[in-house]
């Protein structure tokens, strides 16, 4: 997405920042007056300032990723083919007091302790599905709103939406993260935990050229970089988004662990591309994956009344079937939908505010660790802390 408003202000600020800075460490050193070294350090500062602002900029990152319109389309067929990745990860870790003598130029030598994070053990598992399907619909580039006004390029913001196509594959999802957190959490005293889905290789900031003869030169990221340099990027964008207009675009994903998505009644969801400047024949395959490696096992009926309380986790996708402005086969989102907080602890664990043992972390909702999972060495309360402090005051007397 673009910067917003404060970015670009802050951004405003720097360069001119640098520009007054400039001039009044040329005028003091010229005159030699004794405060010159002062403006030095103040230009030297705020043009490192600026120059970090400014390759931090959503421009630059779209100047680095420049495609042709043939090129974004074969990006997005190959997007249609991936499977996405849902990955937990996790560490365990407590802290260890250390301690070191260290001397202060001829003086008497003094001990020094802090404490250092210990890493006892990591784990990274990516959850398993059966099937996956696309159902991101129609991809339009948006050629004719950028041709009629003369624009020569196109900022396309690609995004992914992972979601489950059932409820029994949402159950499904929240045990195998629950049993990660069960058996993991009681490793060590402390425990870091991230939950990420994604599209393999999806590159989010793209600056699509939708002209062949007529691509300005100054379009590049070396061309901005050296802007940046003179301290004239601020006026460069000025120039940048006069032939730049903005389109958004978002690849959908629903996957299955008990069901073929395939079958007939998830046909409605086949999606559909229009390729303006080149023929390409997808097929089923390319919008369905199944694992064959997956060991596809029928729902229980009881599984089925657990699974009901992710029902509304369910996005109900819908496809226009064409007429007015609105293509056939693009999807419509549905507003009452709400995304997956990810990172969010599973429902048989609970935050505690105000735990010291567990550093205002997730355990259970008893305050207890499960039956089976108390780690040697590992006492749930409060004792390690204390252990800990007294280690750090007896280190800080000698």
């Amino acid at each position: 997405m673009k910067n917003g408003p404060c970015f670009n202000i802050f951004c405003w600020i720097f360069q001119i920042l640098v520009w007054i800075t400039l001039v009044l460490t040329i005028v003091f050193y010229i005159k030699d007056i004794s405060s010159k070294i002062i403006f030095l350090i103040l230009f030297i500062s705020s043009y490192i300032t600026y120059i970090i602002l400014e390759l931090c900029s959503a421009i630059s990152k779209y100047l680095c990723n420049i495609t042709s319109e043939n090129g974004i389309y074969e990006k997005i067929g190959a997007y249609f083919r991936s499977n996405p990745i849902f990955k937990f990860y996790c560490e365990c870790y407590h802290y260890s007091v250390r301690s070191r003598r260290v001397r202060s130029g001829k003086g008497p030598t003094h001990r020094v302790t802090k404490r250092v994070r210990v890493v006892s053990h990591r784990e990274t598992f990516l959850f398993p599905y059966y099937s996956a399907r696309d159902v991101s619909g129609l991809f339009y580039l948006n050629c004719d709103e950028a041709l009629l006004p003369k624009k020569r390029f196109i900022e396309l913001d690609i995004f992914d939406e992972i979601n489950f196509a059932d409820a029994i594959s949402y159950y499904d999802y929240q045990t195998a993260k629950e049993n990660f957190w069960m058996r993991n959490r009681f490793r060590d005293r402390y425990f870091h935990f991230d939950e990420s889905r994604y599209i393999p290789g999806l590159e989010q900031k793209n600056l699509v050229s939708i002209t062949n003869n007529r691509n300005s030169c100054c379009v590049n990221f070396w061309a901005y970089f050296f802007c940046i340099l003179i301290t004239f990027a601020e006026i460069y964008k000025f120039y940048y988004n006069s032939i730049c207009i903005r389109q958004t675009y978002r690849i959908r994903k629903i996957v299955s662990t008990r069901y073929l998505l395939n079958q007939n009644i998830y046909q409605d969801f086949i999606p559909k591309i229009d390729l303006i400047t080149q023929q390409y024949d997808f097929r089923m395959a390319d919008y369905n994956y199944i694992n064959n490696d997956f060991q596809l096992i029928t729902p229980t009926p009881e599984e089925l009344e657990k699974a009901k309380i992710y029902q509304n986790k369910i996005p109900d996708y819908k496809i226009s079937s064409g007429g007015g402005e609105i293509h056939a086969g693009v999807v419509l989102d549905d507003p009452s939908y709400s995304n997956y907080d990810l990172n969010k602890p599973p429902e048989s664990f609970i935050s505690i505010p105000g735990n010291i043992e567990l550093n205002n972390d997730q355990i259970n909702r008893d305050g207890t660790p499960p039956p089976g999972f108390g780690q040697p060495g590992f006492n749930f309360n409060n004792n390690n802390n204390m252990k800990e402090n007294s280690q750090l005051e007896d280190l800080n007397k000698r």
